[in-house]
């Protein structure tokens, strides 16, 4: 029979439990959930809220939405850097999607040559970070006024307007006839699947779980823990870490690229303004999904967690009549210090043992 080396230290189930990152946003979320339940039922609203086919889309299609860019923020986080531009970006990924397929581009082809720009604008931040040194605070600041400023001067610019419709291009005639394209009922799971929720429901889904196997399974995983946790030591041992932080910068814009076109599908327009502000939302999330600022600790499935928390919140106020809807923010600032608050604790817990 082997024997035990005894230099690894066995780590209880408690002790095990509480060093998760997304342990405090799981607390946050079954109160909040507990806490709407309370409020609706003593409203009398609760079935609008919980069982209701259209209430249930209000907060899981937000928690969604915020989500996805949650990932990206997430990600960037745990390696220590930000993008404030998130949702600039996304507002600019609808306009160049809209405009290619108002100049006659095929539909395919214009997604692809959306996501390769976001792709390519993700690529410039973080060289500029990582080049210059630069915090990426600043850097992703910058790109979001220039992102959403962008937008609003390609539409005025080609097409005199700021608001840019393609409902003719990708939905079908008004009275029924046939769809002009069926590239929404692939990429955009489109009401022909019959499916209850917008698109960017199951993206989310997909995403949570590919992100989450790729942050804890692999080799490059790894390297975005140890992007942030200790950089210096990181290079040292052969990390890649400006390669690391560009990629995430990268995906972080592909990921407000996907919304983008996700929108522009839907709605059978962009807007300016689309994205607005939930670029703040999405780190909000994952903070409240127990992600460092200082780099090194984080889970994208807490960030998932606090997602919902914000949205429930976000669209449960609505459904409390007897709360005035300007508390939520209140309630949004309220819930990342006590989330931040929370996971600072648990984290002195488990470094001093």
């Amino acid at each position: 029979m082997a024997s035990r080396d005894e230099r690894i230290r066995e780590v209880g189930f408690f002790k095990n439990a509480i060093s998760r990152p997304e342990l405090g946003s799981v607390f946050g979320l079954i109160i909040i959930i507990i806490t709407f339940m309370i409020l609706t039922s003593l409203s009398g609203t609760f079935s609008a809220m919980w069982v209701r086919p259209i209430g249930i889309q209000a907060w899981v299609e937000l928690a969604a939405f915020v989500g996805i860019l949650a990932i990206g923020a997430s990600l960037l986080m745990i390696a220590g850097e930000f993008d404030l531009s998130m949702g600039a970006n996304v507002a600019l990924a609808g306009h160049s999607f809209a405009l290619l397929l108002l100049f006659g581009v095929p539909i395919e082809l214009a997604i692809l040559l959306t996501f390769i720009e976001l792709a390519f604008l993700g690529f410039i931040i973080g060289t500029i970070v990582v080049r210059t040194g630069l915090p990426s605070f600043i850097v992703t600041l910058a790109f979001w006024f220039a992102s959403r400023g962008l937008a609003v001067f390609l539409s005025q610019t080609f097409m005199n307007q700021s608001r840019l419709s393609v409902k003719s291009i990708i939905k079908p005639p008004p009275g029924g006839g046939e769809d002009p394209t069926l590239i929404d009922n692939i990429f955009a799971f489109d009401s022909a699947f019959g499916l209850p929720f917008d698109a960017e429901v199951y993206y989310f889904i997909i995403l949570i779980i590919f992100i989450a196997y790729l942050l804890h399974r692999t080799q490059y995983g790894n390297w975005i823990y140890a992007s942030g946790g200790d950089p210096v030591a990181a290079r040292a041992t052969g990390v890649p870490v400006a390669n690391v932080k560009i990629s995430l910068f990268m995906i972080s814009t592909s990921l407000a690229c996907l919304l983008g076109i996700l929108t522009v599908m839907t709605s059978g327009a962009s807007d300016p303004k689309a994205g607005d502000f939930r670029e703040l939302h999405a780190i909000a999330a994952a903070v409240i999904g127990g992600c460092a600022l200082t780099g090194g600790y984080g889970s994208v499935v807490g960030a998932a967690f606090g997602a919902f928390i914000f949205a429930i919140a976000s669209r449960g106020i609505n459904f409390v009549p007897f709360i005035d809807n300007n508390l939520f923010r209140v309630m949004l600032g309220l819930l990342i210090l006590g989330s931040a608050l929370l996971n600072q604790y648990l984290r002195d817990r488990v470094l001093k043992g």
